[in-house]
């Protein structure tokens, strides 16, 4: 697969092939906290460098960085006196990175925490700073510089162009021979950037919300799979209200809050959801009272649309604002589900009924008839099949992890059947998304909507024996579940 990516691209590698260690150069240069601003400045100034690094008098470990933004901001902005403490102005929260990682594992790093500079260290010695210029450099159209112009930018109108690009980021990835895992992670950080953005711009346009919410998004985008862009999948949960004053204020500010963010997404190129599981629909604009009444419903009654609604919504992924509001949710469900037999047993039943497509001799079933005839779902007939099995692990073991690639990692060592496939789970998860990235690229390469669909008759021979073993992997992950919950079955 990689092979292929790379004759198909002409790309290279440097993202995911060149250590931090290739990267740095020459020795870190350093100051005492307790030097002066001006001294600090004339090390900067003499060694022409944006960044300096603060080290403790008594022991020289690294405890802080003065970048060029610290002093306009912190020094001159605020006709402070260049005889203070430097150590009054560094920002002590940092954030470090091995020399063994990866360009891109840095290039993540800094798009999460909306950084410039990285620490890079060897085992906890300081070895040198990396910034996004350096990655700049390093590869001249960069994920970096999308984040930047969408921080740039202070309206919904502003960000349309910004949105227009992050598609281009997969194919760039793509020509670099990034890991299907590796692109779905840059993809998610960007996209969470720009709905970030997104809400404190309708928050702005609005006011202050009348009580605290968390915005909260699942689906692919909850586990932090997502690829070219998808339906919206989103809900509000706001803190409980004391009066009927203060929840008819809710209803009103988060209604009209939930149909701005619907249209701005909309605007930057996210559709609607066609199920309607959107913050905009008031059944999931709630207090966190009703998301626990919902829950406690789902659990203890799991009819059939019961258990849709909590595999829908039990990937959840709090977003912006109040984060504590979807970790009090997460808790009581954790709570609620524990040695619930039924349940588990319920959400068995449906993830099982939908079953590989492998044919009665061997080979792989594909459509017979209609627009999608002789094609397959690689989303409803592999990837969706691996995400709903780690998914009802990790309810039965109580984790809180909502990626299925974190899942897999966290069952590893508590999940007997997880213990035995992990690494064939792993690679087969790594080469279906693979499979759907490519294709999908290909399709708006031609001006095509994407989708799921693929022929399996379009793959090379060993891709198709890679596609019919990992269909088989999830077929045996079946069966497993099946005689393990079939007591709890409605008789079929």
């Amino acid at each position: 697969m990689d092979d292929k990516s790379l004759l198909y691209s002409g790309g290279n590698k440097v993202l995911f092939t060149t250590h931090l260690s290739e990267l740095i150069t020459g020795r870190v240069v350093t100051a005492s906290r307790e030097a002066t601003i001006r001294e600090a400045a004339e090390i900067m100034s003499r060694n022409k460098i944006s960044s300096i690094i603060l080290l403790d008098p008594l022991d020289n470990a690294p405890v802080g960085i003065v970048t060029d933004k610290d002093l306009r901001d912190r020094v001159v902005a605020r006709d402070r006196s260049v005889q203070d403490r430097v150590g009054s102005i560094m920002s002590s929260a940092l954030i470090k990175t091995e020399t063994s990682d990866y360009v891109f594992e840095a290039l993540l790093k800094m798009i999460q925490f909306n950084i410039h500079h990285l620490l890079v260290v060897d085992q906890g010695e300081l070895k040198g700073i990396v910034t996004n210029h350096d990655l700049m450099m390093l590869q001249g159209i960069f994920p970096l510089s999308i984040v930047r112009e969408i921080e740039r930018h202070e309206s919904v109108e502003g960000l349309i162009p910004a949105a227009g690009k992050i598609n281009r980021i997969v194919d760039l990835l793509i020509k670099e021979g990034s890991k299907a895992r590796n692109i779905v992670r840059i993809i998610t950080e960007i996209n969470d950037r720009l709905l970030k953005k997104l809400l404190e711009i309708t928050e702005r346009g609005l006011g202050p919300p009348p009580l605290d919410y968390c915005w909260i998004v699942f689906g692919s985008e909850g586990r932090r799979e997502q690829t070219f862009k998808t339906d919206q999948d989103n809900a509000i949960i706001y803190d409980d209200p004391k009066t009927p004053e203060d929840a008819a204020r809710a209803v009103n500010y988060f209604g009209a809050f939930a149909l701005r963010m619907r249209e701005a997404l909309i605007k930057c190129g996210f559709p609607p959801c066609p199920g309607n599981y959107m913050a905009s629909n008031p059944l999931w604009c709630q207090p966190l009272k009703v998301w626990r009444e919902y829950f406690f419903r789902w659990i203890n009654e799991p009819t059939p649309e019961a258990i849709l609604s909590s595999l829908i919504f039990y990937d959840f992924r709090p977003m912006n604002g109040n984060t504590a509001l979807a970790e009090a949710l997460r808790s009581y469900i954790g709570q609620a589900i524990r040695n619930k037999k039924l349940f588990l047993a319920k959400m068995a039943e449906v993830i099982t009924m939908q079953r590989p497509p492998l044919g009665f001799w061997g080979g792989i079933a594909v459509g017979k008839k209609g627009l999608h005839k002789g094609k397959l779902n690689l989303k409803e007939a592999g990837i969706g099949l691996f995400a709903g099995t780690l998914r009802l692990f990790a309810l039965e073991k109580g984790l809180s992890s909502t990626s299925t690639m974190e899942r897999l990692r966290e069952l590893k060592d508590t999940h007997n059947l997880v213990e035995q496939y992990c690494e064939e789970i792993e690679q087969a998860f790594e080469f279906l998304m693979s499979l759907r990235i490519r294709h999908q690229l290909e399709q708006i390469e031609s001006d095509q909507e994407p989708d799921n669909y693929i022929n399996p008759e379009s793959l090379s021979i060993l891709e198709r024996g890679t596609l019919h073993e990992s269909l088989k992997l999830i077929s045996l992950i079946q069966d497993f579940i099946v005689e393990e919950y079939k007591q709890g079955f409605t008789a079929r």
